[in-house]
């Protein structure tokens, strides 16, 4: 099952592999180094690889190994001619112009960075130094990297990636903590401001839904209940009680403790207007 899985993969990236025409922004040397490498992962044999090379060519450059096939006895017969025929003289040029100007960007990881400085550097010079190296790696380096890799001192290219990548790691670490400290401040603001603000409306809430309370039990009933209405030809020696009026009533109070006396006849229990003695004069 995993061979078959490897022999998958090796397929595409061989059909993936893009292929050369000879443009301007094509590198001879670059495309030959990673088709050997593909070749090399899928355990393509130098004479199998000869044999379909041509499946990676298209233009002139096709043209041009279909017009001298004859002349390529062997894999590296065919790789001297076609760099020879296709690599750009001021490629080293370019290589070199890039290189003096190469600088990390801010979101590009410390890997990618230095792999690209390490294969400028090989194209330029193929023995170039350690020390020659290292300069062109801190020359591009973001600042807030440099002085924490520049005090361990790395004395190979391999070294400043370690270092370099540590000190990635410790800088991705803190911002990620410091992020998070920053949300959580954020959310304890915003919980304790929405707790203020709801304060004042709960209360006024409360105070509303008391009112109305108040309201519905009866105050109203309270304060503007109508006057009890009595009979006006009520004796007040009769032996029938007067009606009942409920004790939570203002004004029923007032009535049974003033109650109702003419002032004609002096006699309680009916106004003037219905006094009988006053109709006998």
């Amino acid at each position: 099952m995993a061979e078959k899985t490897v022999a998958t993969l090796l397929s595409k990236t061989l059909e993936q592999t893009p292929k050369f025409s000879g443009k301007p922004d094509q590198d001879a040397d670059e495309w030959m180094k990673d088709l050997t490498a593909t070749f090399r992962m899928a355990d393509i044999t130098e004479p199998q690889g000869l044999k379909i090379i041509f499946t990676f060519l298209e233009g002139h450059p096709k043209q041009w190994f279909n017009d001298n096939i004859t002349m390529f006895e062997s894999w590296s017969g065919f790789k001297a001619q076609f760099l020879h025929t296709f690599s750009s003289p001021s490629s080293k040029q370019l290589a070199s112009n890039r290189l003096r100007t190469r600088q990390q960007r801010h979101d590009e990881a410390v890997i990618e960075y230095y792999t690209d400085i390490m294969k400028l550097c090989k194209l330029v010079d193929p023995h170039m130094t350690d020390a020659s190296k290292l300069d062109h790696l801190y020359h591009g380096l973001k600042s807030s990297l440099m002085k924490d890799v520049l005090r361990e001192a790395p004395a190979t290219p391999a070294a400043f990636l370690d270092k370099a990548r540590h000190e990635e790691n410790l800088d991705r670490l803190v911002t990620t903590a410091a992020q998070h400290t920053n949300d959580n401040d954020t959310q304890a603001t915003n919980y304790s401001n929405n707790s203020v603000y709801r304060s004042p409306q709960s209360a006024g809430a409360i105070h509303y839904q008391n009112s109305s309370n108040m309201y519905s039990k009866g105050y109203y009933a309270n304060v503007y209940s109508p006057r009890p209405v009595y009979n006006r030809f009520h004796d007040p020696s009769s032996s029938r009680s007067p009606p009942q009026v409920p004790q939570s009533s203002f004004n029923a109070l007032r009535y049974q403790s003033r109650p109702l006396r003419c002032y004609l006849c002096q006699k309680v229990g009916h106004f003037a207007r219905d006094c009988r003695s006053a109709k006998n004069y």
